[in-house]
Order: C-alpha cells, then structure tokens, then sequence
C-alpha cells in the first residue's frame, strides 16, 4: 500500500493494522523479506496516526481556546422567575442560599428493633 493510500485509512482501522504487524512479527512466522516490508508498513501506519492524534489535539486546543475566549451571555433579570418573587437587593443578596423548608423529622428507630 502506498503512503497516498495510508493517508486515507482512518484511525482506528490503522491502529488495528498495526496491532495484527506486531502480533504477526512477534510470532515469528514469516520470512526475512515478510518481516522488513510489514516493518515498513508499520513505520507508515505509525506515522499516521500520529499525524491524526497531532491534527485531533490541534481540534481541542481550537475549541478550549474559542471557549476561553467567549463571553457569558447576560439577560435581564426575572423576578416571576424566583422562588418568593422577589429580586435581591443587593450582588451579596443573590448569593446567598435560601433556608430549607422545614419538615418534620421521623423518630429514632430504638437499636434493640434494628437488630432483633
């Protein structure tokens, strides 16, 4: 296979083809000549998939960079939308978390029913 025709390969299928070179070269099974040109085919395949795995980092750190540099959007604040109703008075207001509605608590389980 040429290298014209490596470029084409997908990741995966490349990683596979180079998982059945090794697994075939480690057996030991096959020729002199067999050997040198799957060692080549490998060398190929690797180089490949590094150049995929380098193109898929430059993708992340694209859309991480893009994603820094966003700005939150903001809309107008809707007091309907709160709980009460009511919009805070004040930024430290807002963030303060509302009191947990009460609700009454069950009775202790005695320890002799737990375990009799």
């Amino acid at each position: 296979m040429t290298r014209d025709m490596t470029q084409s390969i997908p990741f995966e299928d490349a990683l596979t083809e180079l998982q059945q070179i090794v697994n075939s070269l480690e057996a030991g099974q096959v020729s002199l000549e067999q050997s040198l040109s799957q060692f080549e085919r490998g060398v190929s395949l690797v180089s490949h998939c590094k150049s995929l795995l380098d193109q898929a980092h430059q993708r992340v750190e694209m859309v991480v960079s893009r994603l820094n540099a966003e700005t939150v959007e903001t809309a107008p604040f809707d007091v309907s939308a709160t709980a009460d109703g009511e919009a805070p008075t004040s930024p430290e207001e807002s963030l303060k978390i509302a009191p947990a509605k009460s609700r009454k608590r069950r009775p202790e389980p005695d320890q002799k029913d737990l375990f009799s």
